[in-house]
């Protein structure tokens, strides 16, 4: 199998052409060939496969491309699936672009050791690999970085293979090349010095000298630079009618610098386009360049606040771009924010979903994420910038193993812990020199304008400290007010200091609060209430209807406010048009708000945020879960409108980008008294965060919801909660836990005399019981809470407890009692346009059919339940689908399509996270594999099932893996072993009374 990139996209097996047809085929080829023998993120194909805008249905979509194009690869074992991604497997040689590498490496190898005629063919036959521009028929996007950047390489190669044919005496030769070069590519200083350097050997030195000045032109006109010194040097030497034996020295940059892999993390902030200064820092940043072994690998760049630890590490980061080829990480740790400062697990978090894992991938102990996190930075040539950080302990577990990675560290402290347990180089920033502060102002408010008041601006320097951040807010407030002369301003600014207790630690005289002060007096009244009232909400970020709710200004008068603290500098917008306020600032507005604002307007204010929230989480809950309970919010109706949902997928959606938001909202009224928006702001998203399977995140917030609810002594809010975190438990694996708190919200909801809440709680513990095995009791507890709903007429109840119903008849071989039960629930969910429960319910029955060996019928519920939950995304039922289509197949003898499917849905829960259904896709694939005959690869993933099985501690499915387990040692000959486990099956089995026992039976000696 031959890859080819360097031209159209083009596949070859056994000497012939394969046709790759499509677009998004060609483009989802070249992604992986890119990145061959690597790993490539589910994230990172959806993101070259449709950039931003990803169809609802995107996943699914990229899991038909995979399958299709692995029927073109002939054989899986090109392309394998892995928990992350997908893999493709290259040999060496199999692609162009290796050839091509290998190629210019050991021409490089040749031209460096002086033999520049082999050097030469050497670089002649890797060009001849180029067939056109690369990555030719894919995505423009991928064509227009990926590809441009491989270009790159190829003028890069063909510029030395020409300087080595120079250096052997070709230059007559050379000149028609080099002309068509030059006009294809102007800006190409290189290669404009070889056209050079062969007219002037030619004995051509006019034209070599027009050359240079038609460069210049080019240059000038379009980019405004003159140009380079190597090119300038040469053709002073034309002049001077030296020599001229070389044109300008080859790029230092190794083969594979311009090479990026697909959408590769490149999470710097934006870099400042006036930066000013600190080479001398940026210098001492280089040493971690350093390629000798057992090199420093770790900086920390410490200094006041506000004297531009993180521009310095943004533009190093963006000045070496080229260094690292696999990205740039960068997270903000809050070191010195108001709130808390970020955990180490929380950064953890952040960054394992900047290296390409989903959010429900991550796994959730602290352990598991860091061995992750290392995995994935291992063989990566990668920047982490960790930004703000307060303590040692922080950081140390966000270190990389390897020492490939380069990591950057900003903090206020000096960090002597870590110093004293890792090599690192220290940067310590200084304030910016008397020249350097004058020149960041001239760059922001024109050479002119300063020069016109030059000591009004060196006493406005000298009055901000020469303090890069408090320069940049003064230099804008000036700049927005281009007819008042600086001394105007200066003289503003020394009879006006209304806070000047709001200095710098260490320079009480002049800090970055005078320039704070200074842009906030520019602004109109209502930009300074919307600026107050940023800082008063307790989010990271905040939205435009979240500002409307706070201020009660109208949507224009918001709107044109935002605009003006963007202008100024003093607010940033996201790449989710959200806005956010640097640490400093958001101090900063926090603090007028509480000078300026009473604490009652300040309460106010708070009060109805939460209450908006509130309501428009539940509007948005109300379309991702039908609940069963109904129950009505305990808060004021919203001042402001709430967003309309149209179905799941827009609803989700809107929780998702909040998520960070509410969740430091939740902290905020759980310790400040607003009790009772805390604990109903964390039960309205209790299945929201099931979705999401946040265990961690959950478990935390639902832990502060019940403290919250207690202070209350709200009885009923506190049984709803104590069911909720029942659930969380559950999802964690904790059963016994689980059954403990959902026993006492039923005692808690008899005790209130509430039989919706007693119902729910008998229906959560019923279906709770599936995990231990407790099938008899679980029985007994939904029939009550079936009961007991049909007395109070709530339907909705009775089918959520009549599903945990038909999964108990299933598990105990009752297949007739667990079809009536589905059908009843399925007819429910279509008349009442329940889709996400529809999904589920479909599932079950062909599980139902399945057992009842009717496999039409079960291939058509999973077929239409895995349509369903791919369009409205929910992935961990739409694995279960596509897990029972594998099963059916399987049973049916067709087993190349029984794996794919199998295959599809293990990729698709292992982005997803659902540890249940992981355990029963790998019992199926066990399956597969005996009904194959390979019994050592089925025994191989019945111990995974096995392991997982006993990590969730599901006795039902330990009892099945155990049984699958031996059912492999059996077939690979192993009778002891096999008696082993059989005997542990029906230890667990038989005392559920299920017909899987009875098999176990049969089956010991």
């Amino acid at each position: 199998m031959e890859y080819r990139i360097l031209g159209p996209v083009d596949l070859w097996r056994d000497g012939h052409s394969v046709s790759v047809v499509g677009q998004k085929q060609r483009t989802l080829l070249a992604v992986l060939v890119l990145n061959a023998n690597h790993v490539v993120s589910h994230d990172r194909l959806l993101a070259a496969l449709w950039g931003t805008d990803l169809p609802a249905t995107g996943r699914k979509l990229l899991h038909n491309h995979l399958w299709s194009l692995r029927r073109l690869l002939s054989t899986p074992v090109h392309l394998s699936g892995t928990p992350t991604g997908y893999r493709l497997h290259v040999p060496p040689g199999g692609a162009d672009l290796a050839i091509f590498t290998a190629g210019v490496r050991a021409a490089r190898t040749s031209q460096a050791a002086g033999d520049v005629q082999r050097a030469a063919e050497q670089f002649r036959e890797a060009l001849t690999l180029w067939r056109g521009s690369a990555l030719a028929g894919t995505r423009d996007e991928l064509m227009l970085t990926q590809g441009a950047a491989l270009d790159e390489l190829r003028i890069a190669a063909l510029a030395d293979r020409i300087e080595a044919d120079l250096a052997v005496g070709r230059h007559a030769d050379l000149i028609s090349e080099l002309r068509h070069l030059v006009t294809e590519h102007p800006l190409q200083e290189r290669l404009r010095g070889h056209l050079m350097t062969a007219l002037h050997r030619s004995g051509r030195t006019a034209e070599a000298l027009e050359e240079y000045r038609i460069g210049r032109h080019h240059l000038r006109q379009e980019l405004g630079l003159d140009p380079g010194q190597e090119l300038t040097s040469l053709h002073q030497e034309i002049l001077r009618a030296a020599p001229a034996k070389t044109g300008p020295s080859p790029a230092g940059a190794t083969d594979t610098t311009a090479l990026r892999r697909s959408v590769t993390p490149r999470q710097l902030p934006a870099d400042i386009v006036r930066f000013t200064g600190r080479e001398d820092d940026m210098h001492h940043l280089d040493r971690l360049l350093s390629g000798e072994p057992g090199a420093v690998t770790m900086a920390v760049v410490t200094g006041a606040p506000g004297i531009g630890k993180t521009a310095l590490a943004t533009r190093w980061g963006h000045r070496h771009e080229a260094r690292f080829p696999d990205g740039q990480l960068y997270i903000d740790l809050h070191g010195y924010s108001p709130g808390e400062p970020a955990t180490a697990m929380q950064a953890l978090h952040q960054l394992l979903h900047g290296l390409g894992v989903a959010q429900d991938a991550i796994p959730h102990g602290m352990g598991e994420k860091e061995t992750l996190y290392r995995s994935l930075l291992a063989d990566r040539r990668l920047l982490l910038v960790l930004d703000n950080a307060a303590r040692a302990d922080q950081i140390r577990p966000l270190l990389p193993g390897g020492s490939r990675c380069k990591v950057v560290i900003t903090s206020r402290d000096s960090l002597r812990g870590l110093v004293t347990t890792h090599d690192v180089y220290s940067v310590v920033l200084d304030v910016l020199s008397a020249e350097e502060a004058m020149t960041l102002l001239a760059s922001i408010l024109g050479e002119e304008r300063v020069s016109r008041e030059m000591d009004a601006a060196k006493s406005l320097a000298r009055l901000c400290g020469h303090l890069p951040l408090a320069l940049r807010l003064a230099a804008a407030h000036l700049w927005g007010q281009p007819d008042m002369p600086i001394g105007d301003f200066l003289a503003a600014f020394l009879a006006d200091d209304p806070l000047s207790v709001l200095e710098i630690e260490g320079d009480p005289g002049v800090g970055v609060r005078h320039a704070f002060e200074l842009s906030y007096q520019g602004l109109t009244e209502t930009c300074q209430r919307t600026f107050r009232m940023m800082g008063l909400h307790p989010g990271p970020n905040l939205g435009v209807d979240e500002l409307l709710v706070m201020t009660e200004e109208s949507r224009n008068d918001i709107d044109s406010a935002v605009d003006a603290l963007i202008r100024a500098h003093l607010v940033h917008r996201d790449g989710n048009g959200r806005y956010f306020l640097h640490d400093l600032v958001w101090l900063f507005a926090r603090e007028l708000s509480h000078a300026h604002d009473g604490e009652q307007l300040r309460h106010d204010a708070l009060f109805r945020l939460f209450d908006w929230l509130l309501h428009a989480s539940r509007a948005a809950m109300d379309q991702v879960y039908m609940s069963s309970l109904n129950h009505e919010l305990k808060c004021s109706p919203p001042v402001h409108d709430v967003p309309v949902f149209d179905g799941f997928a827009p609803a989700a959606a809107w929780l998702e980008l909040r998520y960070p938001m509410l969740m430091s909202v939740i902290q905020y009224a759980g310790r400040h008294g607003y009790n009772a928006h805390a604990w109903q702001l964390v039960e309205t998203l209790d299945y929201f965060f099931y979705l999401r399977n946040q265990v961690d995140d959950w478990l935390a917030s639902l832990r502060l919801a019940l403290e919250a609810v207690r202070v209350l002594s709200d009885r009923d809010g506190e049984g709803r909660v104590l069911n909720a975190l029942g659930m969380a438990l559950l999802m964690a694996g904790r059963v016994r836990e689980c059954i403990e708190y959902q026993q006492q919200a039923l005692n808690l909801s008899r005790v209130v005399g509430d039989p919706v809440r007693e119902a729910y709680a008998l229906y959560r513990i019923g279906y709770s019981r599936l995990w231990n095995g407790d099938f008899r009791q679980s029985m007994a507890d939904n029939l009550r809470a079936v009961d007991l709903y049909r007395q109070l007429g709530n339907e909705r109840g009775e089918i959520l407890a009549t599903v945990a119903l038909g999964i108990v008849n299933l598990r105990m071989g009752r297949s007739s009692e667990a079809l009536s039960c589905l059908r009843r629930c399925l007819d429910y969910d279509r008349a009442n346009g329940n889709r996400s429960d529809e999904g589920y319910t479909l599932t079950l029955l062909g599980d139902v059919y399945d057992e009842l060996g009717d496999s039409e019928t079960a291939l058509d519920c999973y077929e239409r339940a895995f349509r369903l939950n791919g369009e409205i995304g929910q992935t961990r039922f739409e694995a279960g689908a596509l897990n029972g289509i594998g099963r059916v197949y399987r049973k049916q003898g067709r087993l190349a399509e029984s794996a794919e499917s199998h295959l599809r849905a293990l990729a698709l829960i292992r982005d997803g996270g659902d540890r249940t259904t992981e355990c029963e896709i790998l019992l199926d694939l066990g399956h597969y594999h005996l009904a194959g005959g390979d019994a050592l690869e089925a025994l191989r993933n019945c111990r995974l099932a096995l392991e997982i099985a006993d990590e969730i501690t599901d006795r039902f499915l330990q009892g099945l893996t155990h049984r699958a387990v031996a059912g492999a040692h059996h077939a690979l000959g192993q009778p002891s072993r096999a008696e082993h486990h059989l005997r542990e099956a029906l230890s667990i089995l038989a005392p559920m009374g299920v017909p899987q026992a009875e098999d176990v039976a049969k089956r010991l000696p």
